[in-house]
């Protein structure tokens, strides 16, 4: 048992991080701005997020992808109000998001050159932890409730997962405006991604399924859900895991138009652990979910309602959280 836990923190504390900040590629900017650099009550949106890593004992160094310039110059800028101990690095973007992570985790790698990880099992077992820069409301608990469940002993990829219970007290309630995201619907209720991933990225065999799922990650558009199932035959991706993915679109659908009790019976086909097995499959590594209670960090801000509505009810839901 000693063992174990050793391995543990030698795997994933502390663990560096890349906060992604990047604007080229398949992001959305907001009514013309980046999102990560969107002001929240004075402060930049990722300055929020970086504000909450710099309370999490288990984080060691910080790397920011995004514009180098525009990033060095609101840190300059927000200094007093961040007061975080860590090293913090600004890396100037690259072209897609797969880039950004793929780059800004080499540079976690003091010296790196290309092979070092075939001669060095440290460098091969490499973790490092992923979160967007517009998520104000990703909260150390919440944070450290991930790094917890986040297995890494035994799996190569965590994404976290919330579940609609935990989102529903975001929703809009008593006349004030709120938050409803999508969900993926699995036999074991309905969960919401929540923007928090811990990776292995040498354990990747099938970097670029990642980018493709990014760019089509809003699946509420049809052309996007063509795509990716596109995407997904040419990599011959097997029928099984094209019919989960086939069911988890008709679960959303049923959703979408408010048939709750077909959206029940159809998410019956998609277990989570069928799903997890053939993320693995298609990635070519172990991937896996992990289950927070908070929510905070599944609340990025897609549109121009949501960054209304997180200005008028942060503090109330930052209390919210501090009392969890």
């Amino acid at each position: 048992m000693w063992l174990m836990v050793v391995e543990v923190e030698k795997l994933v504390c502390p663990v560096d991080t890349l906060l992604m900040c990047g604007d080229k590629g398949a992001s959305r900017p907001l009514g013309g701005q980046s999102k990560p650099y969107l002001y929240l009550h004075g402060t930049p949106l990722f300055i929020h997020v970086l504000k909450a890593l710099g309370r999490i004992e288990r984080i060691n160094r910080v790397f920011i992808i995004g514009d180098k310039q525009r990033l060095d110059h609101l840190l300059y800028t927000h200094a007093r109000a961040i007061k975080i101990s860590k090293p913090v690095t600004t890396l100037n973007q690259w072209e897609s998001l797969l880039s950004n992570v793929w780059n800004g985790f080499l540079a976690t790698l003091d010296g790196y050159e290309p092979g070092d990880e075939e001669r060095d099992r440290d460098i091969k077992n490499k973790v490092v932890f992923i979160l967007p820069g517009d998520a104000p409301l990703a909260s150390p608990g919440e944070i450290n409730e991930f790094f917890d469940k986040a297995d890494m002993t035994k799996l190569d990829h965590v994404t976290g997962l919330t579940s609609r219970n935990v989102m529903e007290r975001y929703y809009p309630a008593k006349g004030k405006p709120g938050i409803k995201m999508a969900y993926f619907h699995f036999r074991e209720g309905d969960y919401r991604i929540n923007n928090l991933h811990m990776a292995r990225p040498f354990a990747c065999a099938n970097k670029q399924v990642i980018q493709q799922a990014y760019n089509s990650r809003y699946q509420k558009d049809i052309k996007n859900i063509v795509q990716l199932t596109k995407d997904m035959w040419e990599r011959h991706v097997k029928l099984q895991s094209l019919g989960l993915y086939f069911m988890m679109q008709v679960s959303m659908f049923l959703s979408f138009i408010r048939l709750a009790r077909l959206c029940e019976i159809s998410s019956r086909y998609t277990p989570i652990g069928a799903v997890s097995a053939a993320v693995s499959r298609i990635l070519g590594l172990r991937f896996g979910f992990a289950f927070t209670s908070k929510g905070g960090a599944a609340l990025d801000i897609d549109n121009e309602g949501d960054y209304e509505t997180m200005k008028s009810r942060y503090f109330e839901w930052k209390q919210m959280q501090a009392v969890d």
